[in-house]
């Protein structure tokens, strides 16, 4: 809020500096918050050159920790074992969210619960997985009994590698992605 005028300026968007100049001369914002404002639009956007460490804003930020997405399932045991068979462990299953499981690893963590109505996955979600070694995926799913297509991915002349797309009791498809094989 300005103490000069006692209007309090929301902005959604990054400002213009003929916007900026506008806010300015009616004394919404101060010479010293333009300068910033316009020393701050030249640093913004895709052409930018940053140096290694410097920020484009100074304001507090959201540190993103990890992604753990859940899914909504209709048959959480089968799901359950389909996930297990694929070396998934159970990280979490208790008595506060009856309806929930937690699978996790070093580097893999997502959760299944039962789903309170019918729904879609294959139409919202490919459950993309990457694996170290598709030849040890292929040997758990084969002594595990789990149905698979290798479908093998060549984007560029250098750049080849192995998928194992299965489908989960529930309908989603998850796509075990092995290295690049060049």
């Amino acid at each position: 809020m300005s103490a000069r005028t006692g209007r309090v300026v929301v902005r959604r968007t990054a400002p213009t500096s003929s916007s900026m100049a506008r806010m300015v001369s009616e004394n919404v914002v101060d010479e010293c918050e333009y300068s910033l404002a316009v020393s701050g639009l030249r640093t913004h956007g895709a052409s930018s050159q940053r140096g290694a460490g410097e920020t484009l804003n100074r304001r507090p930020r959201i540190e993103f920790t990890k992604l753990a997405p859940v899914l909504n399932v209709r048959d959480l045991m089968s799901e359950r074992r389909f996930y297990e068979a694929l070396g998934l462990p159970v990280i979490y299953e208790g008595p506060e969210y009856p309806d929930f499981i937690a699978f996790g690893t070093n580097s893999v963590d997502f959760g299944i619960q039962k789903a309170h109505t019918d729904n879609d996955p294959p139409s919202v979600l490919t459950w993309q997985i990457g694996v170290s070694d598709i030849d040890a995926a292929i040997a758990v799913c084969d002594d595990h009994g789990l149905d698979y297509t290798v479908d093998v991915q060549t984007p560029r002349h250098d750049w080849v590698y192995r998928r194992l797309l299965l489908t989960s009791p529930s309908g989603y498809r998850v796509a075990l992605e092995g290295p690049t094989e060049t």
